[in-house]
């Protein structure tokens, strides 16, 4: 923990006992707030204690799920599965199933009810379980309604297999660039680690320490921020008393929260203050030769490394383009029109399917109709839920989408990885030389 972190917070806001103890290793200056004090301070007209504790509970939550006390999917950043068929057939949380039963079931109940009507009104010459009589009155008129069911189910197989690849493309490019910007961000850092000034032992020197330190900090709240602009659940982050929880939960500095909290609303979000500090950064430790100010070196042996002209700018560029990618993917996921006619089309399908399927099934009409309902509102949904890989609608409960927590502990795990696995070298280095 460091300045401003506050300690008990929690006990006094939702009168119960202290969760943490803390003890200082060096001398510090420590404020203390009795209960009775802060009591009166938020027993104000203005002050809805109630709404606070609810707020600073969600926030906690979420600050849980970036420092991993809560994992979603056991931290995985999305549900796993084993190929076993047994297994598979197991397993109901985050299931379509789970989705789309209770669609099955309304729709068995409606076939119920009309195989009833037919029984109980029609007097039927065939016996239960027998396919009925098509010369009956009654199944003549629903011939043609089977034959519309069979144009209607051809018609919605194949723009519905159409629809459900689409939406698997988005997912599947939106996690694309969750795993770029994670990659991006790395990079950066172990640029920075790789070309950070050292000593003529081959250690950091200090400045060399506190470069790194300040990158690995802002590269944190870059991506943080990031997920806190573009998802819904972490969004709370953002706001002031998500901020100034942050704060005092050590995540970032007073320095840096004065400074984020001190820019006007025309920002577009805080990732862009956090990114434009690291390059601000990295350029001001070019100057005083932390970092060496020669970029044809560096272009040159990171050319050799890596394949491509891997430099700090094209990596700032690239990361600046790849999280602009996520607005843009959002955006333009889906045509409310192509979205709106999948969906009309799969409802009409399933709406007839209990009186079409009656002509030629009879009472195994009923399972019939489950079954495809299961299946053609189970892709629809799927469909739906790939559609949002962000779960910003929150349209299914047990969702199969991204944990972005889990990026944003890997993120944060990164940067300080390359820092610890550069501190000592296998080789030597010459004196007055920055490694690489």
């Amino acid at each position: 923990m460091r300045p401003p972190a506050m300690v008990g917070e929690m006990a006094l806001l939702m009168d119960q006992d202290r969760l943490a103890t803390v003890t200082a290793k060096t001398n510090v200056v420590a404020f203390r707030l009795d209960r009775a004090s802060f009591n009166h301070f938020m027993t104000g007209p203005l002050v809805k204690t109630e709404d606070i504790k609810a707020e600073l509970k969600e926030i906690d939550l979420v600050i849980d799920k970036v420092s991993g006390v809560s994992k979603r999917y056991k931290g995985n950043i999305i549900q796993q599965y084993k190929p076993s068929r047994r297994w598979l057939w197991r397993q109901w949380r985050a299931t379509i199933l789970q989705q789309s039963w209770k669609a099955a079931a309304t729709m068995m109940l409606v076939s119920t009810c009309f195989v009833a009507i037919i029984r109980i009104f029609c007097e039927p010459t065939w016996a239960m379980g027998q396919i009925p009589d098509p010369n009956t009155p009654v199944i003549s008129r629903l011939v043609p309604l089977s034959q519309l069911f069979k144009y209607l189910m051809t018609l919605a197989t194949f723009i519905l297999a159409f629809f459900l690849s689409e939406a698997y493309s988005l997912w599947r490019g939106m996690y694309v660039i969750t795993r770029k910007i994670q990659g991006r961000l790395n990079d950066i850092g172990i640029l920075v680690v790789s070309t950070v000034e050292r000593d003529e032992e081959g250690k950091f020197t200090k400045k060399g320490i506190v470069l790194m330190d300040d990158i690995g900090q802002y590269i944190r709240l870059v991506h943080l921020f990031t997920w806190a602009s573009f998802s819904k659940k972490f969004q709370i982050l953002s706001t002031s008393r998500g901020m100034s929880r942050m704060l005092s939960r050590g995540i970032m500095s007073r320095h840096e929260y004065n400074t984020l909290t001190s820019l006007n609303s025309s920002h577009g979000g805080y990732q862009h203050a956090c990114l434009t500090w690291v390059l601000t950064r990295c350029l001001t430790a070019m100057k005083d030769n932390t970092l060496p100010n020669d970029r044809a070196l560096r272009e040159l042996l990171f050319n050799k490394i890596c394949g491509s002209q891997l430099t700090l700018l094209f990596c700032f560029k690239d990361l600046r383009g790849t999280i602009a990618d996520i607005a843009d993917a959002l955006d333009g996921r889906m045509p409310l029109a192509y979205a709106h006619f999948v969906q009309l089309l799969v409802d009409s399908l399933l709406f007839i399917s209990p009186f079409a399927l009656y002509s030629e099934l009879g009472m195994w009409s009923i399972p019939a109709v489950g079954l495809l309902t299961l299946f053609y509102a189970g892709l629809l949904d799927l469909s739906k839920i790939l559609l949002d890989p962000l779960d910003n609608d929150m349209y299914y409960d047990a969702s199969v989408n991204v944990d972005i927590g889990v990026l944003i502990r890997e993120t944060n795990a990164g940067s300080a990885r390359w820092k610890f696995a550069a501190e000592t070298l296998p080789f030597e280095t010459n004196e007055g030389i920055n490694c690489v």
